[in-house]
């Protein structure tokens, strides 16, 4: 139970570790486009209240249909909602999966 920053009202939550919503997020299959990798955070959003973060790595990248990015991002939310509870807000990003990679490794040399 926690108490959010507007009011005191009770919400359930259920499993909000990043693993394991991450977790679940693989387990998905016949996605409407090809996801190559999840990155999923947890946290507290700008007004306090508990959120997950979750970006998908797109295999398509920038030319995914904007049809395609919507049900994909219902199937995600609806994911994440059974996974973690119906009270959180899920932001959800998408990126080109070659583009992260590039970053990652980037990154990675850099470091």
């Amino acid at each position: 139970m926690i108490e959010t920053s507007n009011q005191d009202i009770r919400m359930p939550i259920m499993d909000i570790n990043a693993n394991s919503i991450k977790a679940e997020l693989q387990k998905l299959t016949r996605l409407p486009t090809k996801v190559s990798s999840w990155d999923v955070e947890t946290g507290r959003d700008s007004t306090n209240d508990p959120a997950v973060w979750v970006w998908a790595m797109l295999e398509e990248g920038e030319n995914v249909e904007f049809d395609k990015r919507s049900r994909l991002r219902s199937i995600i939310r609806d994911r994440v909602h059974k996974k973690a509870g119906s009270s959180l807000f899920v932001y959800i990003r998408f990126r080109d999966a070659d583009e992260a990679e590039q970053e990652q490794r980037v990154f990675k040399r850099t470091c």
